[in-house]
């Protein structure tokens, strides 16, 4: 059985430790990760640092974005040299405009209507739910449940009726198309 140590902290969760017991662990983080070393300019193109792909940073290295040395050369996945090609794919990419919306009401009264007893009806009937808890004198006509229950099935069945039956003969991906 392990002999408890007089000087080592009590087990207290993170929450719970006090103040110089967390700096003092925050010290010893810092002093295992040691310094850390920036790329520095790689004229050669990239990798010729280290086999980590890490390069020893220069004594006049920058030590913020504002200090206006050089900026190194990363080594990251999407670091390559730039070719007069790509610059001009790149451009071409960039100028990418999106097509014009549809319009939000369609120009079929049939179609807007459906959509909109579908979408209306629910909220009626919490509206109604609502004042009529909020207001217990308040009464609703009896044939208004049922009508308004007819009306949303009819125009769920119009939204039904009106959806594609059929898949598009000259699509044959299930992908979305870019």
């Amino acid at each position: 059985m392990p002999v408890p140590n007089p000087d080592a902290e009590p087990d207290l969760p993170d929450d719970d430790l006090p103040d110089d017991a967390v700096e003092a662990r925050w010290a010893d983080i810092v002093a295992q990760l040691g310094p850390l070393a920036e790329p520095r300019e790689d004229p050669e193109g990239v990798g010729a640092g280290d086999a980590t792909g890490t390069t020893e940073a220069p004594d006049d290295a920058r030590t913020g974005p504002d200090a206006g040395a050089p900026r190194a050369v990363g080594t990251g996945p999407r670091d390559w040299p730039v070719t007069p090609e790509v610059e001009a794919l790149d451009e071409t990419e960039s100028h990418f405009t999106p097509p014009d919306p549809e319009p939000v009401l369609s120009r079929d009264p049939l179609l807007t209507l459906a959509w909109t007893l579908v979408v209306g009806v629910p909220v009626l009937v919490v509206v109604g739910v609502v004042l009529r808890a909020a207001v217990p004198a308040l009464r609703l006509p009896g044939w208004s449940g049922p009508v308004a229950g007819a009306l949303f099935l009819a125009a769920l069945g119009v939204l039904l009726w009106r959806m594609p039956h059929h898949r598009d003969p000259d699509d044959h991906g299930t992908g979305a198309v870019v």
